[in-house]
């Protein structure tokens, strides 16, 4: 087996069924069709990743196929789709290089996962009390690497939900800050937070 970095929230969302295509400057070998998806050190830019494991073992992904983007020259589009889930072990790999890891170094889970879909469809349904022990796992480990600012809130309200809603007024008076540095004047379309939930893994201690 051959572990890959892929970054958060794209992990993730790759372990839940939502993202089926991952886009690298390079294909993998053609004996590589599986690997081992490790969640990079870094999320990716201006991405909501608050409560996500960073730096941790996430699961085995199934590479179905490999084409030529037609968006992004010199770059691959893979397809592919999660196989199982694996215990939350900490491992810093470098980006985009294949590192070979022995069957001890990773724990197999023999969970049924939750695709993204299905979650939607019934998002307040029990999880089994192994996937819903893996959640909470996962989540301790994200709410840990969370920013000081958002730990707090975290510790003091038990809502995610506060959490989610100081993050986006975050963003918001950045982006702004950002144009009245630049000379363009400050826009409010009436700001509010979205009412949609947030598609991350929820522990079921979350107040919310």
């Amino acid at each position: 087996m051959k572990a890959l970095v892929v970054p958060q929230p794209t992990a993730n969302d790759v372990m839940l069924g939502q993202q089926a295509l991952l886009a690298f400057p390079y294909e993998p070998a053609a004996d590589v069709t599986e690997f081992l998806m490790v969640s990079g050190d870094e999320p990716l830019p201006d991405e909501y990743t608050l409560g996500l494991a960073m730096g941790y073992q996430l699961g085995i992904v199934t590479i179905n196929r490999v084409t030529p983007s037609t968006d992004v020259p010199g770059f691959f589009e893979w397809e592919v789709a999660p196989k199982m889930l694996v215990a939350p072990k900490a491992m810093h790999l470098e980006p985009d290089t294949f590192t070979p890891v022995a069957e001890t170094d990773y724990t197999p889970l023999e969970i049924e996962t939750i695709g993204l879909f299905a979650w939607l469809a019934e998002p307040h349904a029990a999880f089994s009390p192994a996937l819903q022990a893996h959640a909470d796992a996962l989540v301790a480990i994200g709410a840990q690497q969370m920013p000081a600012k958002y730990r707090e809130i975290l510790a003091q309200t038990g809502s995610w939900q506060e959490v989610d809603a100081a993050w986006e007024d975050a963003q918001f008076e950045h982006r702004n800050a950002h144009m009245l540095a630049h000379g363009i004047t400050e826009l409010d379309f009436g700001h509010q937070h979205a009412e949609l939930p947030k598609l991350n893994l929820k522990s079921q201690h979350d107040s919310e």
